[in-house]
């Protein structure tokens, strides 16, 4: 008992140390120079070592994952289940979107890979006291934060009825807001835009390919006068060859454009921001690598919609029926075109309709090789004359001539050296 007393007495006499001696050698004090933890977490916080939408639009990769998401989701039409639909189903803000909710949703989607949230706000209420329309809110704009255990929202210094306030994060969690999907990949970001950069300098001439070097120490106004006698040859000798100072060596730098451009690294950088999205890489011109036997182009769509844009899509409308749906009625994501075939002549009545229409394209005097040879044409040898049967199987250096008459003629040489010629009542050409 008397230790916690005496323990209790030290601790409200104050800290018991005041000062830290440096370490032996430096001016670093582990308990003075590293105090303020707290503010060193708080500028890192605020640096660009995390990824927002404000990076996302300076990255070339990051930019186009987020339109893709977008458009995707926004061509899929709302369906809605209920009695009578409201007017936002299917134009939410006629002022700012007028072009429909097709509109509205890639706004969005768009925050919510940019910013992890989008805030969407009722403008308009029916007599029973549903949402009429709502519009989306700037993302860039918003402050959210907790009291009493609720959200309160502000758009710049204006306080918003939190009622009217419609919040869906990316990434629902315990903080008051999502985060966005380049959050954690800002080293890929950064490291995409550096490599861009180093690119640039490499097309651009920064780094030379060719050097002088003295052969003696010169100053830095003897190497400027010697770079620029060089420069002054090289432009007034045209194609002759140059002439090397016996005190100069020229050197051509072994250095790998490719390299030195960090083209490996700028895909790698773009293939892991394109998993941050969920998008395949063939949707961003990039090869497909591996020996995974589900990677073709049909399977990655599939798994792009089910394990990417299926659950934001479902986000998004859950959200929408929660908060501004009677119980009973809901909307959701028509997704059927996404699993639709390629549309060939075969299975779209309006494309064959053209394809029967259009004249077909044929060379003259191409005859079908394969109709000759099913067909039973009374043939003429040398030797005499036979009836060939209705099948000529493979016959080996088949020469064919044609000739545009009533009577088609055809010579055929077979291998064995033998002639023979067809006769057919045949005047339309088809093609081989």
């Amino acid at each position: 008992m008397s230790r916690v007393v005496d323990f209790l007495k030290r601790a409200a006499a104050g800290p018991t140390i005041q000062r830290v001696e440096p370490l032996e050698g430096t001016r670093v004090s582990l308990w003075n120079d590293f105090g303020p933890i707290q503010q060193f977490w708080d500028n890192t916080f605020r640096t660009g070592l995390y990824g927002d939408a404000t990076l996302a639009e300076r990255v070339w990769v990051a930019n186009r994952c987020q339109q893709l998401n977008s458009q995707q989701i926004a061509s899929m039409p709302l369906e809605y289940h209920g009695a009578d639909e409201p007017l936002w189903v299917s134009a939410p803000d006629p002022e700012w979107y007028p072009n429909g909710i097709g509109d509205a949703l890639h706004a969005i989607v768009n925050q919510l890979y940019g910013w992890g949230f989008s805030c969407l706000y009722v403008t308009d209420f029916y007599a029973t006291g549903f949402p009429r329309t709502w519009t989306v809110l700037p993302s860039n704009s918003m402050q959210i934060t907790m009291e009493d255990g609720r959200r309160t929202y502000k758009l710049g210094e204006t306080e918003l009825d939190r009622s009217r306030v419609v919040q869906i994060d990316r990434n629902p969690s315990t903080a008051v807001k999502g985060t966005s999907a380049l959050y954690a990949y800002a080293q890929q970001a950064w490291g995409s835009l550096g490599a861009a950069s180093q690119s640039n300098s490499v097309t651009g001439g920064d780094i030379p390919q060719t050097v002088l070097k003295p052969q003696q120490r010169v100053t830095k106004e003897q190497a400027q006068q010697i770079q620029d006698d060089w420069a002054e040859a090289a432009a007034s000798r045209g194609t002759k060859p140059a002439i090397i100072p016996p005190n100069l060596e020229f050197e051509v730098l072994g250095l790998n454009p490719t390299d030195l451009s960090l083209l490996e690294t700028q895909e790698w950088n773009a293939r892991v921001i394109a998993t941050a999205y969920g998008v395949p890489a063939t949707m961003l011109n990039m090869a497909l690598q591996g020996g995974l036997t589900y990677q073709n182009p049909a399977a990655l769509g599939e798994q792009w919609w089910r394990f990417e844009l299926r659950p934001t899509a479902t986000r998004i409308a859950n959200a929408l029926s929660a908060q501004m749906l009677p119980r009973g009625q809901w909307v959701s994501f028509d997704a059927a075109d996404t699993f639709e075939p390629v549309i060939t002549p075969e299975n779209d009545e309006q494309l064959s309709q053209v394809a029967d229409a259009s004249p077909t394209q044929q060379p003259p005097n191409v005859v079908d090789i394969t109709a000759a040879r099913t067909a039973a044409p009374q043939v003429t040898l040398e030797e005499g004359a036979i009836n060939l049967p209705p099948v000529i199987v493979n016959p080996p250096r088949v020469n064919v001539q044609v000739q545009p008459e009533s009577v088609t003629k055809r010579t055929v040489t077979f291998s064995d050296g033998r002639k023979a010629t067809i006769e057919e009542e045949r005047t339309a050409h088809v093609n081989q």
